[in-house]
This record gives C-alpha cells, structure tokens and sequence, in this order.
C-alpha cells in the first residue's frame, strides 16, 4: 500500500540551524544525518514525499540526500532558501513546484493567505516558531515543518484527521500535541 507524505525545512547543510533554531543538535552533521534517517525510517519506494522548502542549502547537501537513496517519489515546492538552479534540485526530486494542489489542500512553503483558502486548506513549512494555527488556532492551516513533528515526515491520513478535529473543535482551548509515532505511518512503530 502507498502512503502520501509531507515534511517541510530539512535545511540540510545550513550552517548555523543548530545555534538558532535546532539548539539540541551538538552539530550540522548530526542534524542532517538524524533527519535523513528518519525519512528512511518512514517512506517505501511505493510512497509520494511532498518536501515543502528549504530542503538543501548547497549543492554538497542535495549531494547527501541524493546518497541517502531515499526510495520514495519526492517532490519540491521550493522555499526561501531553495537558492540552487532548478535542474540540480531535479537530479533528486520527480519535480519542482512553486505551489501545489492536493485533494483539499494547497502544499506551499510559507503559509497563504487566509483569504485565498476558500476552497481549500494550507500544508505549509516555513514558519520555525508557529504559523497561523499555533499563533491564531486557525485550523485551516498545518505547519509541517519538523519542529513541530519530531523530526519526521507525517502521514497525509494522520494530517487529513488532525485538521478535521481542529476544525470541529474551533474556539476550544487545547493544546498543540505530536504527531508522530505509532500514529504517523499507519504502518506500525518508527522507533
């Protein structure tokens, strides 16, 4: 069985990410090599990996993801710091996108606009201390940056039921929890 999954600012090669934002990181070699793992650990060749920005910050970096032969189908939407000519980012992705439409939702790296969500949902990265759902409950949204879910690609299924519950439980208190887990790959424990 194939699974869609959707990961977002691996920052893989970014000098600098373990002093600011990933502070329990000793270095930028465990980092990447801790995050690289964990998509290992999750997608098959038979999956689709949406990598929503800020994936690689050099050409060495897209280098060492292309040897981790991740086997699943991956797709870009570049970000920000997705500074590299398109047809390197193609030698390991099946595409490059600038935006993306999925069933109900809009893959991109920084979050849209809440006016243009009429019809849709947003699956965004980007924002390394919350977006639009932690910072305004807005359940429209789904920061997929890997902060906010330990480290690991999630499963579209576990998005697609996170999002429902938000939105039926609009105006409550509750508190952001994990998503990761058992719970994630349907498929059984990732640790």
């Amino acid at each position: 069985m194939s699974h869609v999954y959707v990961t977002s600012d691996w920052h893989i090669g970014h000098k600098g990410i373990t002093d600011r934002f990933r502070t329990q990181f000793p270095n930028l070699r465990v980092h990447d090599e801790y995050i690289l793992n964990n998509v290992l650990k999750i997608v098959t060749k038979r999956d689709v990996l949406y990598v929503l920005g800020d994936v690689a910050l050099s050409g060495q970096a897209l280098n060492d993801i292309r040897a981790a032969n991740i086997p699943a189908k991956m797709v870009l939407i570049r970000g920000n710091h997705d500074q590299l000519p398109t047809i390197d980012y193609l030698s390991v992705f099946a595409s490059v996108e600038g935006a993306f439409r999925y069933k109900k939702y809009w893959f991109t790296h920084i979050p849209i606009h809440p006016m243009e969500l009429y019809r849709g949902m947003n699956i965004h990265g980007h924002c390394h201390r919350g977006g639009p759902y932690e910072t305004e409950r807005d359940s429209r949204y789904f920061n997929a940056i890997l902060e906010f879910n330990d480290y690991t690609p999630i499963n579209m299924q576990v998005v697609g039921t996170i999002m429902t519950e938000r939105y039926n439980n609009k105006g409550k208190t509750h508190e952001r929890t994990k998503h990761t887990g058992s719970s994630n790959t349907l498929k059984g424990s990732i640790r």
